[in-house]
């Protein structure tokens, strides 16, 4: 759009269904080897929706990192589990001289 249009309040013109507009910061590290930045979206993109498939199929919709997984079942038993670590480790302490 041209300056003198922005001056006298001209409409934008609306963008075509299929684009979008990326971040500078997130375009950079896309196309930092050289690849044209459609090509890096579309690998992307892929990727992203590749391991979301997955993680579904896996059954790990939200894909939990694996530091956060709990257990399957048992769930109760983490309380007791942590409180007698908890006393092992106030017993060891006790037992220094």
């Amino acid at each position: 759009m041209s300056f003198l249009g922005r001056l006298f309040g001209a409409k934008v013109p609306p963008r075509p269904p299929n684009s979008v507009l990326i971040a500078d910061d997130v375009a950079s590290p896309l196309t930092a080897d050289g690849t044209m930045l459609e090509v890096a979206v579309d690998a992307a993109l892929r990727a992203y929706l590749e391991a979301q498939a997955k993680a579904a199929a896996a059954g790990e919709p939200e894909r939990v990192p694996f530091w956060l997984q709990r257990e399957r079942g048992g769930e109760a038993g983490i309380e007791d589990e942590l409180r007698d670590r908890v006393i092992q480790r106030r017993a060891a302490e006790d037992e220094k001289p």
